[in-house]
């Protein structure tokens, strides 16, 4: 399998199936588990991370919007997926014939939706979403009385079929003691929902609010199915979850070194001369820069791994490129490998550490990578697939 070996990400499937089983454990055999693939599942590669998780026993997946769904279909998944956001009316056909889940956020739009399927003979899955104190989508799940009667009458639709319902927490990943109390006031909103829906005839199928800090802190609100998104992946969804949780990241970025030089003391360094050098230092030339997704705030901000050992980013980040003080590892060269984050040797990078140089969140650093960057895959030391948008 041949790839440019310039930068690119490493993806462990082993990982991915240990904390596919992580996140299972304890759970009733007979909650489901929703592949969260969206976002190019978290910037792993959409579709060889929902084949993986099929495998593994995920019952479904979910994504974005449609576009996101075609490829997967187009891919050969022919599992049950949901999405999770906005689909315009005009596709709705589209979602029948592409045997498609979708979620359903108010009255008006399940009408849409209806009016451009009836007449065809299909039926369109949906899982109603209820606004349970995210204050997103959603039908409110408290103080409206007119909830009730709107899902009702979507229940009546003949071209729509009420499988799913689901709401989305907005703290759950804190153990902040007034965020844990509105993550239960949340669930507590959810259940009346369900219960007083039931009373008048409606009991979906699947009821589902577990995403990663939920399912990894409230356990007991599984219900029907979790979905987990950044957990499957092994990064914590918050610095909160530490300790509770074990979860290996399934990613690791990985650039080269294209270039080694010696510079006297005085000398700055790429474009704004941001950085000096401080002494006579060797400072190498890497391979990756904002255009692959490297943030050009991480400019004389992060250290790398190289040979195990840190060594600091000098300089504006280019588009392209960025330089490394490699002063104190004599034994650099070009061709070298350096880990951007993830494992080499005893020392790990992790993506929150990077995630909190910029003021953001992991989810945005993992969703940023490039798709110029190739994935390649390994099962345990075996490289099995290579995923290249590009070529």
């Amino acid at each position: 399998m041949n790839y440019l070996k310039r930068t690119w990400a490493d993806i462990s499937l082993d990982n991915l199936e240990y904390n596919y089983l992580q996140l299972r454990k304890g759970l009733p055999a007979s909650c489901r588990f929703l592949g969260v693939v969206k976002a190019d599942a978290y910037g792993h590669g959409a579709v060889p991370m929902g084949h993986h998780l099929l495998e593994l026993g995920a019952e479904c997946l979910a994504v974005s919007n449609i576009e996101e769904a075609v490829q997967l279909r187009n891919a050969g998944i022919r599992s049950a997926v949901l999405i999770l956001g906005y689909t315009p009316p005009f596709y709705a056909q589209d979602l029948t014939a592409l045997n498609l889940c979708q979620e359903v956020h108010s009255l008006a739009y399940a009408r849409q939706l209806s009016e451009r399927i009836a007449g065809t003979g299909k039926r369109l899955r949906v899982h109603i979403k209820l606004d349970t104190g995210m204050s997103r989508l959603g039908f409110f799940a408290y103080d409206n009385e007119q909830t009730i009667d709107e899902i009702r009458e979507i229940a009546q639709m003949p071209a729509l079929h009420i499988e799913g319902i689901f709401t989305h927490f907005a703290v759950a990943d804190s153990i902040d003691r007034a965020d844990a109390d509105f993550t239960c006031t949340q669930f507590t909103r959810f259940t009346a929902m369900l219960d007083a829906l039931k009373a008048v005839g409606i009991a979906p199928k699947i009821r589902h609010c577990c995403n990663s800090g939920a399912r990894i802190l409230y356990p007991e609100y599984a219900l029907d199915m979790i979905r987990p998104g950044i957990a499957t992946y092994g990064v914590l969804p918050s610095q909160d979850m530490r300790e509770k949780i074990d979860l290996r990241p399934v990613m690791a970025l990985r650039s080269m070194i294209s270039q080694i030089r010696e510079f006297a003391p005085n000398i700055t360094l790429s474009y704004g001369r941001t950085y000096t050098t401080r002494r006579k230092q060797r400072i190498a030339v890497v391979c990756i820069g904002y255009a692959d997704g490297l943030s050009r705030s991480f400019s004389n901000n992060i250290s790398f791994l190289l040979h195990g050992k840190r060594v600091a980013l000098t300089g504006r980040v280019c588009m392209d490129m960025c330089m490394i003080d490699v002063t104190n590892v004599p034994e650099a060269k070009v061709g070298d490998t350096v880990t951007i984050f993830g494992e080499s040797g005893q020392d790990c990078i992790e993506v929150q550490s990077l995630s909190n140089r910029l003021g953001t969140i992991p989810y945005e650093v993992l969703c940023g990578i490039n798709k110029r960057i190739p994935r390649i895959y390994f099962d345990g030391q075996t490289q099995t697939e290579i995923l290249q948008y590009i070529v």
